[in-house]
Order: C-alpha cells, then structure tokens, then sequence
C-alpha cells in the first residue's frame, strides 16, 4: 500500500513539473551554455542516489554536470566550478517556480527511496 502512495505522490509531482515546463521552456534556452555544475568534494551521496538524481534531470530536462573531485578538498574549486549555478537557478526559478528545487529535491529522494527499497 505504501508504494502504491510513494508511486501516486511521484506521479502528482510529474504532472505538476511537466506541465510548468511546457508553459515555458523558452526561457531556458536564453543562453544554453548555463548548467547546473555539480562539484563533490569528499564523501560521495550512495550510488543508488545517482540513478534517482540522473533520473529525475533527464525528466525535468535540466542541463546538469556533476563532478566527483574525490576526497582531498581544495579550497576554492567547488566555487569554480559553480560560479555560474545562481544564474541558472534564476531561469529555472522562471521556468519551474520559487519552489523548484524543494520540489526537485523531494521527487528525488522519493524515487531513491522507491529504487532502493529493495
């Protein structure tokens, strides 16, 4: 009965995501050399958060790059590689709403949680 809920709550979600990005999807494309650089210093997020976290980008369709800088942290390269981050969250504040990311970041916790149940 739980999955059934987990897999209702994710299919409320779509709808809501899908259908704000339709509405605009042109405002992204404004300047499509901006990305979500994702910059990992130290211990890395389980395996199985990837699948849920690629997942959910692909179907938000969020021009996104992750980058694994292992364990030694340097300082300043996370803020090297995220200097333009800000300015594309502002588009996808535009494209998605104020709440993009606390609604992108509970879909893929909830899909984590449902691909690794088992």
């Amino acid at each position: 009965m739980k999955i059934f809920y987990s897999l209702l709550l994710i299919l409320a979600i779509s709808c809501n995501g899908t259908e704000k990005n339709n509405n605009t999807a042109k405002s992204t494309d404004a300047d499509s050399t901006l990305k979500w650089i994702d910059y990992h210093e130290g211990e890395l997020p389980p395996v199985g958060y990837y699948a849920a976290l690629d997942s959910t980008i692909k179907k938000w369709n969020i021009r996104y790059e992750r980058i694994d800088g292992g364990c030694e942290v340097i300082p300043g390269k996370k803020q090297q590689y995220e200097q333009n981050n800000e300015q594309y969250f502002r588009l996808l504040e535009k494209q998605f709403g104020k709440d993009w990311r606390k609604r992108f970041d509970m879909e893929v916790t909830i899909l984590d949680s449902i691909l690794n149940k088992k």
